[in-house]
């Protein structure tokens, strides 16, 4: 397994870390120095969350070392509505939560914290199931990340029966 470093905007701090994955929030003005610590510490594989745009995402692949990958995390075309939505409501001050999803074998089973919580899956069935009792609990949103592709993607829609948007990660190569 890569090791996979998140980077979400966010509660300023370190939220998880195993041998594998590390999920760090950030302010917008630090996200490309944090990209560049975490990249000189070995993380091989940067992901950025769905509230980082396209424009500060080339700023990380132009500050960082070839041989890292950059990933952003974008959604389909099912969840272009609910993410705008989240978007607005963001904006309006209604910070509602977020899950991230990712690899149980990461080490991760659930971890809480202020804003969002990172849950560990098994398998797009697992996903599936998660999913359901997230949209169940009014999450706001959902993401995937740490190699969690179209597969987790398509369950975690499913499970949510449509009604939390979804976004994995896309990447740069």
């Amino acid at each position: 397994m890569q090791k996979t470093a998140v980077i979400y905007e966010g509660t300023v701090g370190s939220k998880l870390e195993t041998t594998s994955l590390t999920v760090v929030g950030v302010d917008h003005s630090g996200l490309v120095g944090e990209a560049l610590r975490l990249a000189e510490a070995g993380w091989e594989r940067i992901e950025l969350c769905g509230g980082v745009g396209v424009e500060t995402s080339a700023e990380v692949r132009d500050a960082l070392p070839g041989h890292v990958r950059i990933g952003l995390n974008r959604y389909g075309f099912e969840s272009l509505e609910l993410v705008a939505d989240y978007k607005r409501a963001f904006a309006e001050g209604d910070e509602r939560p977020a899950a991230f999803l990712v690899p149980a074998d990461a080490g991760v089973d659930r971890a809480e914290h202020p804003g969002v919580s990172i849950i560990g899956v098994t398998s797009p069935e697992h996903t599936a199931e998660v999913a359901a009792g997230l949209a169940e609990a009014g999450i706001g949103l959902i993401e995937l990340y740490a190699g969690l592709g179209t597969e987790h993607a398509a369950a975690a829609v499913r499970g949510s029966g449509g009604r939390v948007p979804v976004g994995f990660v896309g990447y740069d190569d």
